[in-house]
């Protein structure tokens, strides 16, 4: 991988997208001076918070993947969700107005969801009306993907494979409706914040079914920025489509931002292996994983084929099977850079300072 932020999304990527050690280290003694080499003209200088994108970088990274990628359809202004797909999380699969796009939950264990309900503008980041049943075997299947989640390509890194994609991201709903969510170490390293990407959602074969989406800012945690603090491992970005007025959100609908969620509940995550052409995904009872480097335990998610590109993808609960919509309570980041074995990952605990991140996003937005 390029960049040392990307070649940890996740780390053990390059171990798992070449096989054998001998491979493995010709392709890291070809790849390492890159990361000396890259210009400064793919980053953005921050020390947290919003940190705007430059229009001609995001600009150029549009360009680049819509020419590169095959469109199946395309975003526009009066475009509408996909079939069965709402610009809400929530069970009923209708778009319900709340006052905000946060979720809270008890932060208790708990089993499968309840049905679905509201207090206060606010739904319970545990609320589902379908079921959801573990993975049988426990290993992330590959699928067509799902409209809301993605991947997130660079013009600066194209993966070992060549495909260009290196991490995950998913739409959050949000007033504005243009934030996606996903880890912070696949947006952000020592050198700053990375301006040449683009997320592209529901992403499979060499198709952009919904169109390439830039960013205009990303939004990450000062503790992040300091010393990539693993708790502190998540990033929104507010994104938009080159010369259009559409919101993704409106385009391929969005998931419910969950915090303060269950240890242990049934969640569903999807990731795209940086070395394939599909998302994978899987589903399974999370745990709770406490280390000494964690001011706060983590998600622990155990599910084998999680390896480097699915950094930054979704820990879904409460996912309704008509509208593939739910409530995101983490992404895979955090501990490890979210695992260094395919058949764990992590996500950073979502709380109070998720949510000012979120506000942070929506006010840009």
């Amino acid at each position: 991988m390029v960049r040392a932020g990307r070649a940890r999304a996740k780390k053990r990527s390059i171990g798992l997208a070449v096989v054998g050690a001998g491979v493995l280290a010709v392709a890291a003694a070809i790849l390492w001076p890159s990361v000396q080499n890259h210009g400064n003209t793919a980053y953005a200088q921050s020390s947290g918070g919003v940190i705007p994108v430059p229009s001609s970088d995001a600009d150029a990274a549009g360009t680049y993947w819509s020419s590169h990628l095959s469109s199946t359809a395309s975003a526009s202004a009066d475009a509408k969700p996909a079939a069965g797909v709402s610009g809400s999380g929530s069970a009923s699969g209708a778009v319900t107005p709340v006052p905000t796009a946060i979720a809270t939950g008890t932060g208790s264990s708990s089993g499968s969801g309840a049905d679905s309900s509201q207090q206060n503008g606010v739904f319970s980041a545990l609320a589902s009306s379908s079921p959801m049943t573990v993975s049988s075997p426990l290993s992330g299947s590959s699928f067509d993907g799902v409209p809301q989640v993605g991947a997130i390509f660079s013009t600066e890194d194209g993966s070992i494979s060549g495909q260009g994609h290196y991490c995950t991201g998913s739409v959050v709903n949000s007033p504005e409706g243009d934030i996606i969510v996903t880890a912070a170490h696949c947006v952000y390293d020592s050198s700053g914040v990375y301006t040449d990407i683009a997320f592209v959602p529901g992403y499979h074969d060499g198709q952009d079914p919904y169109g390439v989406w830039i960013p205009s800012a990303v939004v990450v945690s000062p503790q992040w920025t300091s010393n990539s603090d693993p708790n502190y491992d998540v990033a929104f970005v507010v994104v938009h489509e080159e010369g259009s007025s559409s919101k993704i959100q409106d385009v391929v609908g969005g998931d419910d931002l969950g915090l303060d969620p269950s240890y242990t509940n049934l969640t569903q995550v999807v990731g795209y292996p940086e070395s394939t052409e599909e998302p994978v995904t899987c589903t399974n009872y999370t745990s709770q994983f406490s280390d000494p480097s964690l001011a706060t335990p983590q998600l622990q998610f155990a599910c084998d084929n999680y390896p480097g590109g699915t950094s930054g993808g979704p820990f879904l609960q409460g996912v309704d099977s008509n509208t593939d919509l739910g409530t995101v309570v983490g992404v895979i980041g955090g501990y490890e850079a979210g695992g260094d074995s395919p058949n764990v990952s992590y996500s950073v605990y979502f709380t109070d300072w998720t949510g000012s991140l979120f506000a942070q996003a929506e006010a840009e937005g």
